[in-house]
C-alpha cells in the first residue's frame, strides 16, 4: 500500500498519464474526422487504445529524459506489439505502426543525429498523422484528401510546440520563431475563423511562457496546449 500511494503521488507518473490520455483523445478525434466507413470492432479499438497509450507514454519519457530514457523505448516496444494485434490482416497498417515505433526508438541513438531539426520533422510527422491515419484506413480502407488536409496544420503544431525538446540550445531566439511561422502559414489551408486567431495566441503564449516555467512542468504544459490547439484545428 505505501508503494501504491507513492506511485499515485509521483508527479512524473501523474504527468505521464495526463499526457498519454490527452494525446490519445486528440489522435482519436483526428482519426474520426471525415470517416464514413465501417465501425471498428471492440478488440481492434482496445488494441489501438493500448498502442496509443504506450506510445504516448514512451514519447513522454523519451522527451522528459532528453532522449536518455530506458523505460521510454521499452514502452514504445510494447506499443509495437499492440499495433501488431490491432490490424492482424492489414500488413500496411502493421508496417506503419512499426515504423512509428522504430523511429521513436531511433531518436534515442545519439550517433544518428536525430536529436535535431531532422528528428523534429520525423517526430512531428509520425506523431501527428500516425494513429489518425491508422484509424481512418482501418475504417475506410483508403485515405481521403478531405481527411488528410487538416493533418497539415496538426503536424505543424507539433513542430512549433515540441521544437525546444529537439533544439534546446538555439543560438538566436529569432530562429525559434520559424516553426510557429510555419504553423501560422499552415492555418491558411483552413477556413479563417476565430479558432485560427486563438491558435496563434495559444502558440505565442506557449512560446513565451515556457521560458519562464519550471523545467518539471514544461513538457506536460506543452502536451496540454498541443491538445487544445489540435482540437481547435480539427473541430
Amino acid at each position: 500500500m505505501p508503494t501504491l500511494k507513492a506511485l499515485i503521488k509521483n508527479r512524473t507518473l501523474q504527468q505521464l498519464l495526463i499526457f498519454a490520455l490527452t494525446q490519445n483523445c486528440l489522435w482519436w478525434l483526428a482519426g474520426s474526422t471525415a470517416s464514413t466507413g465501417t465501425p471498428l470492432s471492440t478488440s481492434v479499438k482496445l488494441f489501438l487504445v493500448g498502442y496509443g497509450l504506450f506510445m504516448a507514454a514512451g514519447c513522454f519519457l523519451i522527451l522528459r529524459r532528453h532522449f536518455h530514457s530506458t523505460f521510454g523505448p521499452l514502452l514504445v516496444c510494447i506499443a509495437a506489439i499492440f499495433g501488431l494485434f490491432a490490424a492482424p490482416s492489414e500488413g500496411m497498417v502493421q508496417a506503419f505502426s512499426f515504423i512509428i515505433c522504430g523511429m521513436l526508438i531511433l531518436l534515442c541513438v545519439p550517433k544518428l543525429g536525430l536529436q535535431s531539426i531532422y528528428g523534429l520533422l520525423v517526430f512531428s510527422f509520425l506523431i501527428g498523422v500516425g494513429i489518425p491515419v491508422m484509424l481512418f484506413f482501418l475504417r475506410n480502407h483508403y485515405l481521403a484528401t478531405q481527411f488528410l488536409w487538416p493533418l497539415i496544420p496538426l503536424v505543424a503544431s507539433y513542430l512549433a510546440l515540441f521544437e525546444r525538446y529537439f533544439l534546446p540550445t538555439a543560438t538566436d531566439w529569432r530562429l525559434t520563431l520559424i516553426t510557429p511561422g510555419i504553423l501560422v502559414l499552415s492555418l491558411l489551408s483552413l477556413p479563417l475563423s476565430w479558432r485560427s486567431l486563438l491558435i496563434i495566441v495559444l502558440v505565442g503564449g506557449h512560446w513565451w511562457f515556457q521560458q519562464q516555467l519550471n523545467a518539471r512542468y514544461q513538457l506536460i504544459t506543452t502536451g496540454i496546449v498541443q491538445v487544445i490547439v489540435g482540437a481547435l484545428i480539427l473541430i
